[in-house]
């Protein structure tokens, strides 16, 4: 990459909730403009199949999100989240200035950071704007578990909410917290990318009978080995589709699809989502009007913010922790088919208006793709 003008995107690799957030952004940015992509490498393969337009893409990680306990993906351990994010932090402000340097020397003219810290330090050493898009920061998460923690863990959380005062701007994603204090905020409602409703065609597939119920199932990478699996075959017309495989083996009525299909795409295709309410699956349950079926979670204090969200936009159905965890979901499941959501309560467009403020940040006129607008409008 050369010359001015590039905009380089770090995301965090805590779940793909991030990546597809700023996937939205990055392709609406013009071709012409050159764009850096630096995140855990784990991710790249994520990347490959969400990008719509050239991008480079290189190993960079400066946090680590929160750590779950062993088999439990809607609970925070919060001593193993600040201990790990302490050494994290640590090792990635000794190296900020060698990022500033690669900045400068890619001739990146703007940084948008979804959601760690470090780099928004980076791009002020740089002399470059440095702009967070985010609805919470690690400080907001780990500062409940640090004040029980003591000092050290404070210290910590100072640390991490100094780094995230060093942007030029806030992107104020929603649902999300206020973010008070960080730097000059522009509210942007939703960051999502609206699926295209391919039921017709994933009914076919699957050999679904018309009076069958199709349900989007996502509880993520982790935590997927205490739910009991083998209730779900129970439920007679309802077929649950997912990217996962059952950890306990094949079941007639749960099926694995690949990435010809994103999540936004089966959540606009199903009649229900049954999922942990992570940002990016409840904006896109949202926008498709889907109804979502999800858990309670612990010590992530984000989750208050989307359950409120939810609930507010009449399709959010909360499961007891038991519930879920035992996966009993026909009563939920019963209401979910019967409920008729209305338009989401915040703006979804929120993608354009970032792709526009990086452009104008960098003083690049070009109108932004049409590509990702007109899904938008899906």
């Amino acid at each position: 990459m050369s010359g001015r003008g590039g905009i380089a995107f770090y995301v965090t690799s805590h779940g793909f909730g991030h990546l597809n957030r700023t996937v939205g952004v990055v392709n609406l940015i013009p071709e012409e403009v050159p764009i850096r992509i630096r995140c855990d490498p784990s991710l790249f393969g994520a990347w490959g199949e969400r990008l719509r337009r050239p991008a480079s893409l290189s190993a960079y990680s400066s946090d680590v999100g929160a750590i779950n306990p062993p088999g439990d993906s809607a609970s925070t351990d919060g001593p193993a989240s600040l201990a790990r994010a302490a050494e994290v932090h640590a090792r990635a402000m000794a190296e900020v200035d060698a990022e500033a340097e690669l900045l400068r020397a890619e001739g990146i003219s703007a940084v948008l950071s979804d959601v760690p810290p470090v780099p928004l330090v980076a791009a002020r050493r740089a002399g470059i704007p440095g702009f967070l898009l985010a609805n919470f920061t690690w400080a907001d998460i780990y500062e409940p578990h640090a004040r029980k923690l003591g000092p050290d863990a404070m210290r910590t959380v100072r640390e991490i909410r100094s780094a995230y005062r060093q942007a030029s701007g806030v992107f104020r994603a929603e649902p999300g917290l206020k973010l008070a204090g960080i730097a000059p905020t522009v509210e942007v409602g939703m960051v999502v990318t609206p699926g295209v409703d391919r039921r017709a065609e994933l009914r076919a597939r699957l050999g679904l009978a018309p009076s069958d119920r199709l349900v989007y199932f996502y509880v993520g990478r982790y935590g997927q080995e205490n739910l009991d699996w083998r209730r779900l075959e129970r439920l007679d017309g309802v077929h649950f589709v997912g990217f996962h495989p059952a950890p306990d083996g094949p079941m007639a009525n749960f099926h694995v699809v690949g990435s010809e299909f994103t999540g936004s795409d089966l959540a606009a295709s199903a009649d229900a989502i049954v999922a942990k309410a992570g940002y990016g699956t409840a904006c896109e349950a949202m926008v498709a009007r889907v109804p979502l079926i999800y858990p309670p979670r612990t010590g992530f204090a984000e989750h208050r913010v989307l359950d409120k969200a939810l609930r507010d936009w009449g399709g959010g159905i909360p499961a007891s922790r038991r519930e879920f965890v035992e996966l009993r979901l026909e009563r939920h499941l019963e209401r979910a088919f019967a409920l008729k959501p209305g338009p989401p309560p915040f703006p979804s467009d929120g993608a354009s208006s970032v792709a526009r403020h990086l452009l104008d940040s960098i003083g690049e006129r070009s109108a932004i793709s049409g590509q990702h607008s007109a899904r938008e409008e899906v």
